[in-house]
């Protein structure tokens, strides 16, 4: 019975681990950090990281501010 519960504690606890590293950001601004990051997987990115990578895209900084930050921030 231990082994089993055990098992199950385990089991959720992967798959509530992979559920919460994917975003739920709307196609719009994760085309938007696409075209900032071409070879990024943006489907992986948590919704921390997109929300940090779209105000840095919409801050007022240089364009070659925004992608080097983006890219310093992804690596």
């Amino acid at each position: 019975m231990k082994t089993i519960l055990a098992s199950a504690l385990v089991a959720t606890a992967t798959f509530a681990g992979a559920a919460s590293a994917m975003t739920n950001a709307p196609a719009g601004d994760l085309a938007t950090i696409t075209h900032y990051a071409p070879s990024v997987d943006v489907t992986r990115l948590t919704d921390k990281d997109v929300n940090i990578l779209l105000s840095a895209i919409h801050s007022s900084d240089s364009e070659s501010e925004k992608r080097g930050f983006i890219s310093a921030y992804l690596k």
